[in-house]
């Protein structure tokens, strides 16, 4: 048995020593059925994943060498993304006759996702060694956020209103969203890229650094949640959003007087309804999933030769996703109020 230590953060490539030991035990070997097994994957090697009811299948095929490495768990609700606003999300697997590694050496190189996810795989390339799992050792998947923004037209480093550096403790709005992911930043319901964002001089040029700020009350109307100054909030200036019973929409700027000004920007029009809906907050966030093997042995499947890792790093599993994010306590959303012409 070969004792193997690595570190997570450097490169698994570990050759299968056939010729060295041949040379520490002065023995003679038939190098004509030599096989190199570099197990060479390390935390930049690409994963994918198949998932079939709660079985879930992290692969690579090394193209070059034909190496293939796949991780079979059980967790029906991997998906390699988190709901929230922690930065980042740690699972425990127990390696056992459910949770299997897999390594393989394949004659010819073939496609991954028809190797890994058909339910009854194909019979070529052939397998000219395997290597698998013990029961014993854990996997560990941690997953962060890769990046994240809401892309509302306001840079990131702009929204961290308190100068601390840290973009997570400022929310202007206090919806429990904190401003740089947060599409709406004032809860007004005219979504942060929809506000008129740059100020302009009266040639037309944009004036940097400074935003529009119709009442000058020093609250730019992106943060103002009271645009025109006139006392009534800007998302209940909207007078049309049942227009359609049936399919409700909360969007203050279609609410316009003669003159196309909409209502929340003209302090002369003061009509008023009283909503107390926002509309979902969604983002894109792109994550990482880092799996890490401990204390694992594989065991070679054609005679009794077997391999043990300390830490064995397989690779990352990148994904990106869509999300709603969840407001603070006593934030309704539209997705939670339903019809709210009813």
């Amino acid at each position: 048995m070969f004792i193997i230590k690595s570190n997570p953060l450097l490169r698994n490539n570990y050759h299968f020593l056939f010729l060295v030991l041949c040379l520490l035990t002065a023995s003679s070997c038939d190098d004509g059925n030599i096989i190199v097994t570099t197990f060479d994957f390390d935390q930049d090697t690409p994963l994918s994943l198949c998932q079939q009811d709660d079985t879930n299948v992290l692969y690579y095929i090394n193209p070059q060498t034909n190496e293939a490495i796949s991780f079979q768990f059980s967790q029906g609700d991997f998906s390699g993304t988190f709901i929230g606003l922690d930065t980042s999300l740690t699972l425990t697997v127990d390696i056992n006759s459910s949770n299997v590694i897999t390594y393989r050496k394949l004659s010819d190189q073939t496609n991954g996702n028809e190797y890994y996810c058909q339910q009854v795989p194909p019979s070529s390339p052939q397998v000219l060694e395997e290597f698998v799992s013990t029961t014993g050792g854990t996997a560990t998947l941690f997953i962060s956020i890769e990046s994240q923004d809401d892309n509302d037209g306001v840079p990131a480093e702009l929204e961290d209103i308190n100068g601390d550096g840290n973009l997570l403790n400022d929310d202007s709005d206090g919806d429990g969203i904190p401003d740089f992911i947060d599409t709406d930043d004032d809860n007004d319901n005219v979504l942060t890229i929809s506000e008129e964002l740059e100020a302009v001089d009266d040639n037309g040029n944009v004036i940097s650094g400074q935003y529009v700020d119709t009442d000058l009350d020093g609250i730019p109307n992106y943060l103002d949640a009271d645009d025109d100054g006139d006392n009534i909030l800007t998302n209940n200036e909207d007078l049309n959003y049942c227009e359609d019973p049936e399919n409700p929409a909360l969007n203050p700027t279609n609410d316009v007087n003669v003159d196309g000004i909409p209502n929340y920007l003209n302090n002369t029009e003061t009509g008023s309804v009283t909503i107390n809906v926002v509309k979902r907050n969604t983002i894109t966030r792109a994550f990482i999933t880092q799996v890490v093997f401990n204390d694992i042995t594989f065991n070679n499947q054609s005679n009794a030769e077997s391999l043990t890792f300390s830490v064995f790093t397989m690779g990352r599993y990148d994904t990106t996703q869509s999300q709603n994010l969840p407001f603070a306590e006593g934030i309704i959303s539209e997705d939670e109020a339903g019809n709210i012409c009813q």
